[in-house]
């Protein structure tokens, strides 16, 4: 058993290693390519809707993506976490890591009734995991740039330019993912849906709470005039302010997230270190018929406790 954990620990770390050199290779070619992912893609077409469209599909949101009502929260948070869907890459890690996770259940579990279903509820967690993991990663990276894409669509304007030029340029020249979803913005403009709309749109695909901000501001000065370079050189000013805070209050919050996520995983290391010391250490549990419930509870009860610790270390402001 320890071999064939071996055996899958060497194929799992090569997996991750080939993939983390394919991926550097992949961006720094990009990189000398294009500024962001959407112009990588319009360098290699010459049907510019086509490419849109593309881009669309890639990201699950062809199509009214917003009428499916209990598909509705969880297809929204996949296409904020910005990843692409690719059916070969998928299916491989998908194998890889249900292989992975039943030679690590069939390690910590000895009783069968309890793998199964352990099984199954890690492999429907990994994806929500990482699809939450990446959304916020991305948001992170967006709403920290928008700052400076403003200020970009500031120079522009005050050049003379109209807004939907200083849209465009700030697709042209800032990075993923802030350059695509301009892009996007910049798309659907030019396609023929109106500002608000497409701000909207804009909102949802990526999910900043910022982006309200842009949206009210543009919609309002649309509809009532007044000075857009003066407007959007103060809301930059704001994001830059409230990025700050943030930044102030994660830093102060440190130790308690650091806390928490100990406190969360102690027990499985401290089980996982017991049961390969003592791999009899806990027989007696299973034997007495009452693992499964002793089990399910504790998890219940380490679930509890795990929202309390987040509400406790994540604030609203």
């Amino acid at each position: 058993m320890t071999l064939i954990l071996l055996y899958a620990a060497v194929f799992v770390a090569a997996l991750v290693a080939v993939e983390a050199l394919m991926r550097g290779y992949f961006r720094t070619s990009e990189r000398h390519q294009a500024v962001n992912h959407r112009l990588s893609m319009i360098e290699g077409s010459e049907n510019h809707r086509e490419t849109y469209r593309a881009m669309l599909k890639q990201r699950g949101i062809d199509g009214d993506w917003r009428s499916l009502p209990l598909m509705q929260r969880l297809r929204q948070y996949y296409v904020q976490s910005g990843l692409k869907y690719d059916a070969r890459r998928f299916s491989l890690f998908g194998i890889a890591g249900a292989i992975g996770v039943w030679l690590v259940v069939q390690f910590l579990v000895p009783v069968n009734l309890v793998r199964i279903p352990l099984f199954l509820a890690i492999c429907l967690l990994i994806p929500v995991v990482i699809i939450w993991r990446s959304r916020a990663v991305r948001i992170r990276k967006f709403a920290e740039k928008l700052p400076e894409a403003l200020d970009v669509a500031n120079r522009s304007l005050a050049a003379g330019h109209p807004l939907p030029a200083a849209i465009s340029l700030v697709a042209r020249e800032m990075p993923d993912p802030i350059g695509t979803e301009f892009g996007l913005l910049s798309d659907e403009l030019t396609y023929g849906v109106t500002l608000d709309d497409a701000l909207m749109n804009l909102n949802d695909r990526v999910g900043v709470e910022d982006l309200n901000l842009l949206a009210i501001s543009l919609s309002v000065q649309a509809g009532t005039g007044g000075n857009l370079v003066e407007i959007l050189q103060n809301l930059s000013k704001t994001l830059r302010d409230r990025f700050m805070l943030k930044a102030k209050v994660k830093s102060i919050s440190a130790e308690g997230r650091i806390t928490a996520i100990f406190m969360s995983l102690y027990p499985f290391l401290l089980f996982g270190m017991i049961r390969t010391l003592a791999p009899t250490y806990f027989d007696p549990v299973w034997d007495s018929g009452y693992g499964t419930i002793i089990v399910s509870s504790l998890l219940v009860v380490m679930a509890i406790g795990n929202v309390i610790l987040y509400k406790m270390v994540n604030f609203e402001y």
